[in-house]
């Protein structure tokens, strides 16, 4: 059976526009349309690119689509227009299953999580209404236990915040999280949002009156959400561009604290006996250090975080969730390299094309590793581009993690704030040693405190309050796992210093040419592309 997920919208505020294609219980191919356009979240578009590239991928036509899943169930004027897009674009218009978007968010977790059963929490800023929804899993079946319906929302409260602070909602929540650990949470954020025994209130009074008429599609970095400029329980708002004050960060601090408080009132409210395991997704998934907390809290004997928490992940939820049903079943996924990929034969036209002098090696990893070990900033292309906003390996931005100079030479590199932390991915077997928790992180989903260990080796990946967001490297035969066994072999350091191959405000890099602008335009020392190594 071919099902292929999609998400996106025509022009209206809706980001993170992706397409999945799962053929019986293989997922085949994900991509996400900001990777092919070169615009960040490809706000209001639809998948066009990423659709083609799945198709492309199974070497298949849309004719050959069994059915379709989209992850939106309310949109009652959208299907002509979904049938048209599809008939002009790709001729052809297969049987289309509208889906409850939060139920797709809860099948990406649930479905790949290799549980047997579990809780499900899933929450976002709103999709079809929802912004929260708790479900149990138990076998194949997903039970809805409780929806909480918009606007008493984390992600709409977390949205309030970060434009409050200067910053974009919808895209800069994270630098939030970052910013939060910079100060003290003491400020009382009751008259915004409160959370008492699990339910969830927003206080819409402080809603721009357009953002109530413009939902589910209001959600803009362009228009405010607050309807006053100054609020005597906040300090003065920040303007973009303007100098972080303390105030800023204890407000940022005040609203991480009153986050995490939030997501605690919900497990204690919904969790029984019986609920062993945590499955959680949606955007507000990607606060990593809401998650550490709850793996740190030993409330549950294991976590599992969706590949692709953000709204692109919701396509790969409706396919999940389409294939279950219809009797398919998926292992724990541990890998989102489904994106495109690049041959040598590929990468080499693209060198000499431009007349770049390059290095063939017949052990990247190892020369690489020797490279990194010298204190060099790698730019390193390989294989499958991952699903979902990290980078993970394939396209990543690497240096030594045990170097204090880094953190700076990499702020350089990738134009970001200084508050902004960076991350490690440990060797699986080396986890313990520089974290206090064994929690297994694929998708670079936890902040975990380190150990002392771990402040040394990893000091330039670990942020003000000793803790670093993990990305757990398995044990498997993976180009990027041979890499850092080589680098600990020459330095003893089992992790690296991973960022996403991109700088600023641009999408991480998909093909070659890309990733050769993105080098020679910044201060990166080497690229690793494919079984091409090219200095400067």
């Amino acid at each position: 059976m071919r099902i292929l997920g999609i998400h996106g919208n025509f022009g209206k505020a809706d980001h993170d526009p992706a397409a999945v294609l799962i053929i019986d219980n293989n997922i085949v191919a994900a991509a996400e349309e900001e990777r092919f356009v070169r615009y960040k979240h490809a706000v209001g578009l639809m998948p066009d690119r990423a659709i083609q590239f799945c198709l492309n991928k199974a070497k298949i036509s849309m004719k050959d689509i069994d059915v379709i899943a989209f992850p939106r169930s309310t949109w009652n004027d959208f299907p002509p227009r979904l049938e048209s897009y599809l008939l002009y674009n790709f001729g052809y218009v297969p049987k289309i299953e509208y889906l409850d978007h939060h139920t797709a968010h809860a099948s990406s977790c649930y479905h790949v999580s290799g549980f047997s059963s579990s809780l499900i929490i899933t929450y976002d800023l709103s999709g079809d209404g929802i912004s929260c929804g708790i479900f149990r899993g138990k076998g194949k079946d997903i039970k809805v236990l409780d929806r909480i319906p918009f606007p008493n929302s984390i992600g709409l409260f977390a949205a309030f915040i970060t434009q409050y602070l200067g910053f974009r909602s919808n895209h800069d929540e994270y630098k939030v999280m970052g910013l939060s650990s910079n100060g003290k949470p003491n400020i009382d954020m009751g008259s915004i949002f409160k959370f008492d025994n699990g339910n969830l209130e927003f206080n819409q009074k402080l809603l721009h009156p357009e953002a109530l008429k413009r939902h589910p599609i209001f959600c803009t970095s362009q228009l405010p959400l607050f309807n006053n400029e100054k609020y005597p329980f906040l300090p003065k708002r920040r303007l973009r561009g303007e100098p972080i004050t303390e105030d800023h960060k204890n407000l940022a601090a005040s609203a991480q604290k009153t986050i995490e408080d939030a997501v605690f009132s919900l497990i204690k409210k919904y969790k029984k006996d019986e609920d062993e395991y945590l499955c959680i997704g949606g955007g507000v998934a990607e606060n990593s250090v809401v998650n550490g907390k709850i793996a740190e809290s030993k409330l549950f004997k294991d976590i599992y975080i969706s590949p692709a928490c953000g709204d692109a992940g919701s396509a790969l939820g409706a396919c999940l969730y389409l294939a279950n049903t219809n009797g398919y079943d998926f292992n724990k996924v541990n890998e989102n390299k489904w994106g495109s990929s690049y041959s040598n034969e590929d990468i080499k036209k693209s060198l000499d094309k431009y007349n770049i002098k390059y290095h063939y090696s017949q052990n990247v990893a190892g020369e690489t590793s020797e490279l990194l070990a010298k204190q060099n900033i790698v730019a390193w292309f390989q294989g499958g581009m991952e699903f979902g906003s990290r980078a993970l390996g394939s396209r990543s931005l690497l240096c030594d993690p045990s170097n204090p100079e880094m953190k700076e030479k990499m702020n350089r590199i990738k134009k970001r704030e200084q508050f902004r932390p960076f991350a490690p991915s440990v060797l699986e077997e080396h986890q313990s040693s520089l974290f206090k928790s064994n929690q297994f992180s694929p998708f670079m989903s936890f902040t975990l405190q380190t150990t002392e260990i771990g402040q040394k080796q990893l000091i330039s990946a670990t942020h003000v309050d000793q803790t670093a967001r993990l990305q757990s490297v398995s044990k498997d035969d993976s180009i990027y796992r041979k890499l850092i066994e080589s680098f600990y072999s020459k330095t003893k350091i089992p992790a690296l210093l991973n960022t996403s191959l991109n700088s600023g405000w641009e999408p991480i890099v998909e093909n070659p040419e890309q990733a050769l602008a993105f080098f020679y335009s910044s201060e990166t020392n080497i690229l690793a592309i494919g079984n091409y190594i090219i200095k400067k």
